[in-house]
């Protein structure tokens, strides 16, 4: 019966053996990782009574937990909301006085790109906290500034407001004050200061109803408003950086040394503010040289993910069954290792060493062979046997070091062979498109000897206004800008938000900043103003992709151009010649 369940569900268990940040893990092995729990709350506790900001990194090898780790953390926000909701209804108390104290958790994918970050930080925050963080900064900020209703006849006026708030946040923080306020204060014009909030494009007569200026992607704008509500939000903030190599993967140094100032500004600039940065260990000593000495001096010490011991992994495997047998309303069997047993179980430790990707997917790959008749127990331990014949022990194993007396173009490769094997989870949105695009034509570029130089973000002005475009490639005379949407998916149409881009890409033009543009869109991107700024401006080339191709375009960044990758590259190079399809070698992503 069991064995047939197995072969009749539609999800078989330890099929997901790649964490995603989006999607939670069903079960936790603490242990490997208790260490690291602690130096965290440690730190969260410390940030909440002085407010000062902390950066601690925690390292690991390929599939060893990273992302996991902050699933981990969200279940402990979870249970630790729940205490405090407990504490402050059972009496009326100081919650700074509480134990625990209050805080949360934003995951941060990071960009492969240093395009926007700051705005990029600032939605992953708004998206976790939502409309109840605008709620209570907003109206903490109103109350602190006079705007408290005083009677049914005395309505406070939103203007006095600003002003008291101008004068607390002057300068750049300007527009933060009158959109925070506005939204708190005034009914009719709350939606329009919402949508500026969260980061949406307001035509130039509704940026003049609010009274605002400036567009919330300015990276001082977007820093500014972070500032104000960490200031007044009366909760610790943690910010989970998940691959901080991805900017080196893509582009190297230049854009992982842009990222790591953006970082730098974050610690130095935000209060109540906790910066956990999960990196690739071998990667980890190029990071360090590449981050300069200030920054290197104020990060906490660093923290390695430890991998499973032998009873973890009987724990994690007997968890997960049990799970799996309990979503299909079974009691679990008498024997938790079922289907496989305790021998196979330490066959599969001495293979993977501990390293939990590894391990799920070996127990994956043997569940398969034993449910779906392939192979009996016996003949799997014989293949268990073989595999573990030729591998060292744990204690033996040693871990690669990079050479960095060796020459740079061979620590460079290194580390790409290394950066080849991590297997992300792919997140298709406007900075990892732009990021892959430029690697894309930086390969096929060098490869033909192009002469040429690309940038991440390129900045111009607008009258007193900077506008910024996702890149800059310089190529054969002229200068592209290279701009895309800012989206949150490929799957659907860009709306609005195309228009935007396009005009961005049009007074660049205008202004003489570059000579021509390249626009990558949504499939069936449309609109009338949309097509109506394509059809006037014959030197913006537009390029639509779908969540697919996106992908595609993107795991292919570090081996060679896919097609759609190369017909880009074409439109800044015409003389490359038509893409020829290659024999497909096996990726480093195959299942062991």
């Amino acid at each position: 019966m069991y064995l047939d369940v197995l072969r009749e569900a539609p999800i078989m268990p330890f099929s997901n053996f790649v964490s995603r940040g989006d999607i939670p893990d069903k079960i936790d092995i603490a242990r490997p990782r208790s260490y690291i729990d602690r130096e965290v709350y440690r730190l969260a506790r410390q940030t909440y009574k002085d407010r000062s900001a902390r950066l601690i990194p925690i390292l690991g090898s390929a599939g060893s937990g990273k992302t996991h780790a902050y699933h981990s953390f969200k279940d402990k926000e979870r249970e630790n909301r729940n205490k405090l909701s407990e504490s402050t209804e059972a009496q009326e108390i100081d919650v700074s006085k509480l134990e625990p104290i209050d805080w949360s958790i934003i995951y941060v994918p990071s960009p492969p790109a240093s395009i926007r970050v700051l705005l990029h930080v600032y939605t992953c925050i708004i998206e976790e906290l939502g409309a109840e963080l605008l709620d209570i900064v907003s109206e903490r900020l109103v109350k602190k500034w006079g705007g408290e209703k005083k009677g049914i006849f005395q309505k406070p006026k939103a203007e006095e407001v600003i002003q008291m708030g101008i004068r607390e946040f002057p300068g750049v923080f300007a527009d933060c004050v009158k959109a925070l306020v506005t939204y708190q204060l005034d009914k009719n014009k709350k939606a329009l200061a919402e949508r500026w909030l969260l980061g949406e494009d307001l035509e130039d007569e509704e940026l003049e109803t609010l009274g605002i200026n400036s567009v919330l992607e300015e990276d001082d704008v977007c820093l500014a408003l972070i500032k104000i509500i960490t200031e007044n939000l009366d909760r610790v903030l943690i910010l989970y950086f998940d691959e901080l190599e991805s900017p080196y993967r893509y582009l190297g140094e230049v854009a992982e040394r842009k990222f790591l100032e953006i970082l730098k500004r974050l610690y130095n600039e935000v209060k109540s503010l906790v910066i956990i940065i999960a990196v690739l260990k071998e990667i980890w000593p190029r990071i360090i040289e590449i981050a300069d000495a200030p920054l290197r001096s104020r990060m906490e010490p660093e923290q390695d993910l430890k991998p499973f011991s032998l009873n973890d992994l009987k724990i994690f495997f007997s968890k997960s069954m049990e799970s799996f047998w309990d979503d299909n309303n079974l009691n679990p069997p008498l024997y938790p290792l079922f289907p496989l047993n305790e021998k196979l179980i330490e066959l599969i430790f001495e293979k993977t060493k501990g390293n939990p990707r590894n391990s799920i997917k070996l127990c994956r790959r043997f569940i398969d062979k034993v449910v779906m008749e392939e192979m009996t127990v016996e003949q799997l331990m014989e293949v268990g046997s073989e595999l573990v014949a030729t591998a060292k022990p744990p204690s033996e194993i040693e871990e690669e070091v990079i050479d960095f007396s060796k020459p740079r173009e061979v620590i460079k490769k290194t580390i790409e062979d290394i950066l080849a094997e991590e297997e992300y989870s792919i997140d298709v949105n406007p900075q990892s498109v732009a990021g892959a695009t430029l690697k894309c034509i930086n390969m096929v570029g060098e490869e033909k000897k192009k002469d040429f130089k690309t940038q991440m973000e390129f900045k111009f002005k607008l009258g007193k206004r900077s506008q910024t475009l996702a890149a800059l490639i310089e190529a054969e005379g002229k200068k592209w800008g290279l701009e895309i949407p800012s989206i949150k998916t490929f799957d659907r149409s860009a709306g609005v938000a195309g228009y935007y881009a396009a005009k961005r890409l049009k007074d660049a033009l205008d202004q003489k900043a570059i000579d021509k543009a390249l626009l990558i869109v949504p499939e069936g991107s449309s609109g009338a103003k949309f097509e109506s700024i394509l059809k006037n401006n014959p030197d913006i080339h537009k390029v639509e992709l779908n969540n697919e191709t996106g992908e595609k375009i993107i795991e292919n960044a570090l081996k060679r151009p896919t097609k759609e990758g190369w017909e880009i590259t074409r439109i800044i190079f015409p003389d490359i010649g038509e893409y020829i399809e290659t024999e497909e070698s096996p990726t480093p992503n195959e299942e062991m």
